[in-house]
């Protein structure tokens, strides 16, 4: 039908080191979080600051680290139809997200040394929440 799709998991094969276990349990927490607040009427933007929030609180910097940019530093989603990537956006730019739209739920953050983690769902965008699409198991480690 010419529509696209769009989700992420991260794996490790073998046994996650204890910061890539935190990074990556800090990341489903707040993707979890972030799917709890979508719903018809609220701003993208809204959705990407408590993100960025969320993982400050939890003591991950995004900047300049090492002379490498790390932390979280793309949009936390963007909508998903007859372009992979198109309006609404998740992010600092975000705007209003109506009923029917499916837009992407993707934080991640990345650090030189541990590793990224980003995990992704697609969403359907309802009044009072939203639907995932996407329900694939979420799992760090694989053999």
């Amino acid at each position: 039908n010419q529509y696209y799709t769009d989700m992420t998991r991260t794996f490790c094969k073998g046994k996650a080191s204890d910061e890539l276990r935190k990074l990556y349990d800090t990341v489903l927490g707040c993707q979890l979080m972030a799917i709890d607040m979508v719903c018809s009427g609220i701003s993208g933007k809204e959705i990407h600051s408590k993100v960025d929030e969320y993982f400050t609180s939890k003591g991950y910097k995004t900047g300049i680290i090492n002379g490498v940019l790390q932390g979280f530093f793309h949009s936390t989603g963007h909508g998903v139809g007859l372009d992979c990537h198109e309006s609404p956006y998740i992010s600092k730019n975000g705007t209003i997200l109506k009923e029917n739209m499916t837009v992407t739920v993707e934080p991640g953050l990345y650090y030189l040394g541990v590793g990224g983690v980003r995990i992704e769902d697609l969403v359907l965008v309802k009044d009072g929440g939203c639907e995932v699409l996407t329900p694939y198991e979420k799992r760090l480690e694989i053999e």
